[in-house]
């Protein structure tokens, strides 16, 4: 179990590493934009993937506190990695290019996600059914 915390905690802070770095770059990119929509979308990515890579690491905090958690909590931050590569990915390359049709892939990106968040609220009700938590 713990090396399966080991690989959330690395991906998430190599998630939140990327963050800052396109957010750094990304305020230097984006001021030759004079479009306040790529702007907007750029930073809703920047926002969502920073958040997601952080739940990354408090799902792995979790999982490490957990005796014996749900099979279904193993699921969720795959759910959420992939959502937040496919989501936060099209949303920049839309901000960023002449690619417009990559706004038709964000929301399999937002489905991962929701679906992921649901795998979380699913689990914790069935580890508090089961008795199973911190211990």
């Amino acid at each position: 179990m713990r090396g399966i915390t080991s690989y959330w905690i690395s991906a998430g802070a190599m998630l939140a590493f990327l963050s800052v770095l396109a957010g750094a770059a990304g305020a230097h990119w984006l001021e030759a934009l004079e479009d306040v929509d790529s702007k907007n979308t750029y930073e809703t990515a920047l926002r969502f993937q920073m958040f997601h890579s952080l739940s990354l690491i408090i799902i792995a905090l979790i999982l490490n506190l957990k005796s014996a958690p749900s099979r279904f909590f193993y699921y969720s931050p795959i759910l959420i990695l992939i959502g937040t590569i496919i989501f936060c990915g099209s949303l920049y390359i839309i901000s960023l290019t002449s690619l417009k049709w990559f706004g038709a892939i964000a929301p399999v990106g937002a489905v991962f996600l929701m679906v992921g968040w649901l795998t979380v609220g699913l689990s914790a009700f069935i580890d508090q059914g089961r008795g199973s938590g911190a211990e």
